[in-house]
């Protein structure tokens, strides 16, 4: 389909109109769905400004052309598609547990008493002493920690616009002899429009603003955690577990002179030596400190993404499809540049 057929068919009504928009002088009369009508002769020379000599001249040489002109809009919609990115946080608590070892040392004492079956009579002796220990415990805690996280994002749109255009051609006549008065001619029988028009485009602009669909997100970029210090609590000791009797470390014996103590630890079913008692006395433990051992980490629980505000990037512009070019205002005609 031609576009004149598309653009001067579609405004045609039902019957011959009056094109020129500037033109005062009905004799300018063209049916706009073929470009068949009549062109007075005085409207020419109006436009031209010619006599009756100078019009006769320019049939004789057939310098004159009639062409038209008719501005066209031209509705446009484009598919647009947006860039865009979220940082955002989350929360997570973590849980650990921690051993630590305690160490004491613990006084204690012995006290010997042993009767001698020679005469010596009973002795008493005494020593003090300290035996190293330790013990343990576990203990949990809790910290919070942070991390960024990111995302991409995209949504599609659409924007509206249109644009102007001129569709511009010609037209074919000849002289209305059979209207001629004392051999003048009354004007230009138009025959038609003549060859395909061209199109000339204008200036486009686009509505506003761009209507888009919901953002459409990709999946959360976690960064590292970054946490808080250890939340723990006390320490739940048991009972320490000390070295035996037999490592403890002895002090000297509380012994008169030319008193021998290991007399008495000998052999009691000995002649001379009976040994009455050996008492050994756990004293005051005096603690140490705790020594914290590793912290073992447990899983971390994560809390819900917090997303933050979505940063716009870059639009990228589809293919324009364009609407029908529909007549913006009438048909005008044209002699030699003039309007008529």
């Amino acid at each position: 389909m031609r576009i004149r057929n598309i653009l001067i068919g579609s405004i045609a009504a039902t019957a011959t109109i009056v094109l020129s928009a500037t033109a005062a002088s009905a004799s300018v009369n063209i049916d706009p769905s073929t470009g068949a009508g009549f062109i007075g002769k005085g409207d020419v020379q109006n436009a031209l400004g010619y006599n009756n000599a100078a019009l006769q001249k320019a049939v004789d040489s057939k310098s004159l052309a009639f062409t038209y002109k008719q501005p066209t809009s031209q509705s446009l919609s484009q598919d647009v598609t947006q860039a865009g990115s979220q940082i955002g946080s989350q929360t997570g608590i973590q849980s650990g547990t921690q051993t630590g070892t305690q160490v004491a040392m613990q006084a204690i004492s012995q006290d010997l008493t042993c009767t001698y079956t020679n005469g010596n009579g009973t002795k008493t002796f005494r020593r003090d002493g300290v035996r190293s220990g330790d013990r343990t415990s576990t203990r949990t805690a809790s910290h919070v920690g942070t991390r960024e996280v990111t995302r991409d994002t995209s949504r599609a749109g659409t924007r509206t616009g249109s644009r102007t255009g001129i569709l511009a051609g010609s037209v074919s006549y000849n002289l209305d002899v059979d209207a001629r008065k004392a051999n003048q001619y009354n004007g230009f029988i138009v025959n038609g429009w003549k060859g395909d028009p061209s199109y000339e485009v204008g200036d486009t602009s686009w509505n506003s603003p761009t209507s888009f669909d919901d953002w459409s997100f990709g999946d959360w970029s976690f960064g590292d955690w970054s946490f808080g210090s250890w939340s723990f609590g006390d320490w739940s000791f048991g009972d320490y577990q000390f070295e035996p009797v037999d490592n403890v470390l002895w002090g000297e014996w509380d012994a008169a002179p030319g008193e021998n103590p290991a007399d008495c630890l000998r052999n009691p079913n000995a002649d001379k030596i009976t040994a009455l008692s050996n008492i050994i006395t756990p004293g005051a433990i005096t603690d140490g400190p705790v020594t914290d051992g590793t912290i073992i980490n447990q899983a971390i629980t994560p809390d819900l993404v917090t997303g933050g505000t979505i940063t716009e990037g870059a639009t990228t512009y589809g293919n324009i499809q364009t609407g029908v070019r529909t007549p913006a205002g009438p048909v005008q005609l044209f002699v030699n540049g003039k309007a008529l």
